[in-house]
């Protein structure tokens, strides 16, 4: 169980990822007069937002460090720049672990067993959160994500650190939304090889 404490580095950290992802989407979320990308300013985001601008300030401004901003300023910010809510969220080591996951399925895709699981997966029969974390583990087991958590030979440490991996590659890729108008199975491949990926980084960063 995570105690307060450890949540505190977390929350700051995603915190001032959140300030600065903003900043940066704010340098080209405008438009000049010929239409291509521009800066856009605290009074037009504020407007675009529609929030005040001394709200806006709290959460943007030098002391915003910390700040909490809820589900809905976060949405009204993530509409107002233009880009999916989840992305003014993300850390570099979550960006990272996207790009090394995209590489790896692509390297993947050379590798005749993995195409087999790949072929496999976009038929898979049922989505639910335990069918889809199987899929992960065995995406991640193909991929050498997932080792043997039991292993003697190895550390007790680096054992946690494999059991650790193992709960958070199933668990993000059991996060996926199925439905209608969501994610189709055809994409399983590659996103249970990116799940696989950050799976390892979340399991680094919470030990």
């Amino acid at each position: 169980m995570t105690t307060e404490t450890e949540e505190v580095p977390l929350f700051s950290n995603v915190s001032r990822c959140f300030v600065e992802a903003v900043r940066r989407s704010m340098r080209v979320a405008g438009e000049d007069e010929d239409g291509a990308p521009d800066a856009l300013s605290q009074t037009d985001l504020a407007e675009r937002a529609n929030m005040g601008r001394t709200t806006l300030n709290k959460y943007l401004g030098s002391n915003s460090e910390g700040t909490n901003p809820d589900l809905k300023i976060i949405c009204q910010l993530a509409e107002a720049v233009g880009v999916p809510p989840a992305i003014l969220l993300m850390r570099p080591q979550d960006w990272a672990s996207l790009g090394s996951g995209v590489l790896t399925f692509f390297q993947a895709m050379s590798d005749p067993k993995f195409k087999e699981l790949a072929t496999e997966l976009q038929s898979l029969d049922s989505t639910t959160s335990p069918r889809v974390a199987e899929a992960a583990l065995r995406v991640g087991k193909l991929l050498k994500t997932v080792e043997d958590s039991n292993d003697p030979r190895v550390s007790q440490e680096l054992r946690d650190f494999r059991r650790a991996s193992r709960v958070s590659i199933a668990t993000t890729a059991a996060a996926i939304p199925f439905r209608l108008d969501g994610v189709a199975t055809s994409h399983l491949p590659a996103l249970l090889t990116i799940c696989s990926i950050l799976g390892t980084t979340t399991a680094k960063a919470n030990q």
